[in-house]
């Protein structure tokens, strides 16, 4: 916000006559910069009082006078600082331009309708059905997984070795799961299991080591409509956005040097 805001003071001019908050050294600070810095923060539900309005007015008096005291020392005559200024304006604009062309060409809710349908039809995650033993060591693990070996129950093995409380009594079970249900190593593994397999080493999280038995395998439902939409519609505009600039690129005249 401050960066929005210091490049619109000290770049951006428009031509339209305004009253005088403030004059510095002779160069007066017009009151469109208080304007512009009281409408954005009452954008974000703030309410500006007469002392907020004193302090934006020194604020502005505090940029002017670095500002005058930057030009005083060449510090403006710098290349390398007028690049970052120039880059820091374009950046700037860049987004502004893009915000607006969004605003002005919004992704509709018939857009978004017709996205969720092409997703369902393209969704193919699964649902995996697992228990598992945890245990603290991995030499542990490793004396559970010599059991299994030799025809051990796996659910008598959770109940009487685990160290989840939570799941040891249902033989391990950690019911039905997809990717951002589970902890990552563990997804990770059992993606790559069949259904009856037990893994062949253990494996480890920040809980600890586990041993674990995929039991079954499923396709999943695809999540509702309104839990994807802000990210469906978030897409098409990311998508919107990525053709005007292809378009405008395509328009122009280029050349790399």
């Amino acid at each position: 916000m401050n960066k929005i805001i210091t490049c619109l003071l000290f770049f951006i001019h428009i031509p339209l006559v305004w009253s005088d908050v403030a004059n510095v050294n002779g160069e007066i600070i017009e009151e469109r910069f208080l304007e512009f810095i009281v409408e954005e923060v009452e954008k974000q539900g703030r309410e500006i009082n007469q002392d907020m309005r004193n302090n934006i007015v020194e604020r502005l008096i505090d940029l002017k006078v670095i500002n005058q005291a930057a030009k005083k020392s060449g510090l403006l005559d710098d290349p390398k600082i007028l690049t970052r200024a120039q880059l820091s304006t374009q950046e700037l604009i860049y987004t502004l331009f893009l915000q607006d062309y969004i605003i002005k060409n919004p992704v509709n809710d018939k857009d978004v309708e017709d996205e969720y349908t092409k997703f369902k039809k393209t969704f193919k995650d699964k649902e995996y059905l697992a228990s598992h033993i945890l245990l603290k060591t991995k030499n542990e693990a490793e004396d559970a997984l010599k059991k299994l070996s030799e025809d051990a129950d796996f659910a008598m093995l959770a109940k009487s070795k685990s160290i989840d409380h939570e799941t040891k009594d249902n033989g391990g079970s950690l019911g039905w799961f997809r990717k951002n249900d589970m902890v990552v190593p563990i997804f990770n593994q059992v993606i790559k299991m069949s259904k009856g397999e037990v893994t062949k080493t253990p494996i480890q999280t920040k809980f600890g080591w586990h041993l674990i038995k995929l039991i079954d395998i499923k396709n999943a439902n695809p999540p509702s409509f309104e839990e994807v939409k802000e990210e469906l519609k978030t897409g098409l505009q990311k998508t919107k956005l990525k053709k005007y600039l292809d378009d405008l690129r395509a328009q122009a005249k280029i050349k790399i040097n």
